[in-house]
């Protein structure tokens, strides 16, 4: 049954249904170099990949799109059902890969492993390949962990007869560093994990699935998608969850826009925590807003003279005033995306698990980490790079950063002390 808001809202199809569809896959960096290792370890024949993630982070979606990427002389079986023993395992790979009627369920462990034996090898001599995926592999007990491993013992003096690729929470890897799976953890040749989405992959995410469904993300507006990525925290499932509960708030209320109090009231329906800067009751005028920085052709028209206008350009996070007639906000997430950035250049893709190390360090979050303690994370962050050089140019990109952010301060600042 189609949702009841697709109408009002001129859309095709529900943008944000939860079963994964590749369809609506949104190729961000993490998941374009996921996809790259899972087929480069399929097609190498590598034998062992492993593929996690937290919950709702895509892994499931990515598998399917995966699958039909694969080439056609590929053969796949996907095992998504949890497996309880070795016997059923290999009763449901032989199942999967057409070499087993259902019928012929009866059989032993010998006789499963003789009929695989033979189609791999049959496959092999064909210069074909085949795959085995299984997901929420976290799941499978010792045992059936430690049959997984001897069908990789399936092999020729130079290649891997079936390649497996195990996809699961951050827990597996948490089972796999236990000392009766060592040999199993050594096998491995890939591996990747899917993290939760940037602010920017979040709307693009939202964008790509709007555009699927025949909408436009102008639907939401700009405070809204501040919302959805503070309390979704970027996980691709919460998202859609949040979009959809929201887009229904919207239908309810006879609105054709989705504002940041209709995605509070979506985030409290579905219990998910709600950060606490939008604890207040009318959580719009608390939410960040982006403001387009002075250009080529100057500063443009504003209603207000004191503010820039929206735009493209630097992000400004909520300012409250404080005792004496201060104030005091978060830092805005562009900020941070251009730390990581220039973190990166400075010592590589380990950037972002420094920047959070950092943060956590200091006892405070990414979401609402204050602008008064940014110098401390500065020098606290580039202490970690190594060669000179680059901590210098490091320190100085964001010196420059700070300073544009207290200019833009300044602006509100003024707009505060003279409305």
């Amino acid at each position: 049954m189609e949702p009841l808001y697709l109408r009002d809202f001129k859309l095709t199809r529900d943008p944000f249904n939860v079963t994964p569809d590749p369809s609506f896959l949104y190729w961000s960096t993490s998941h374009k170099e996921a996809i790259a290792q899972l087929r480069y370890g399929i097609e190498a024949r590598r034998g062992f990949v492993l593929l996690t993630g937290e919950i709702g982070t895509g892994k499931t979606t990515l598998i399917r799109a995966l699958l039909q990427q694969l080439k056609s002389t590929t053969h796949s079986a996907f095992v998504f059902n949890t497996i309880v023993n070795p016997r059923d395992l290999l009763r449901y790979v032989c199942e999967d890969f057409g070499i087993l009627n259902y019928d012929q369920a009866g059989k032993e462990i010998y006789d499963y492993l003789n009929l695989l034996n033979r189609f791999l090898l049959e496959v092999y001599r064909k210069g074909e390949n085949a795959v085995l995926i299984i997901d929420e592999a976290q799941n499978l007990s010792s045992d059936v962990l430690e049959s997984v491993r001897l069908l990789s013992n399936f092999e020729t003096t130079e290649d891997k007869l079936i390649q497996i690729i195990l996809v699961g929470q951050p827990e597996l890897k948490t089972k796999l560093d236990l000392p009766v799976h060592r040999q199993l953890k050594q096998r491995i040749a890939l591996r990747h994990h899917l993290g939760a989405l940037s602010f920017a992959d979040s709307r693009e995410y939202m964008a790509n699935r709007l555009q699927v469904a025949g909408g436009s993300i102008s639907i939401f507006t700009s405070q809204a998608l501040e919302a959805l990525y503070a309390c979704s925290r970027g996980v691709p499932r919460l998202i859609n969850l949040l979009c959809e509960h929201a887009l229904l708030n919207a239908y309810a209320a006879g609105k054709k826009q989705i504002d940041a109090a209709m995605v509070v009231e979506a985030a409290r329906d579905l219990d998910v925590k709600v950060p606490q800067e939008y604890k207040n009751p009318d959580p719009e005028p608390l939410r960040a807003e982006k403001w387009q920085t002075k250009g080529a052709n100057g500063p443009a028209k504003s209603d207000n003279p004191n503010r820039p206008d929206r735009g493209s350009g630097l992000e400004v996070a909520p300012v409250i005033p404080a005792a004496g007639g201060l104030l005091r906000g978060a830092v805005p997430q562009p900020f941070f995306e251009q730390m990581i950035g220039a973190l990166t250049e400075a010592m590589g893709p380990m950037a972002p698990l420094v920047v959070e190390d950092r943060i956590s360090a200091l006892g405070e979050s990414l979401e609402i980490f204050p602008k008064a303690r940014l110098e401390e994370l500065i020098e606290s962050t580039s202490q970690e790079i190594l060669h000179e050089p680059l901590k210098l140019h490091f320190q100085r990109v964001m010196s420059d950063e700070m300073r544009k952010l207290e200019r833009f301060d300044q602006w509100q600042f003024g707009e505060e002390k003279n409305p």
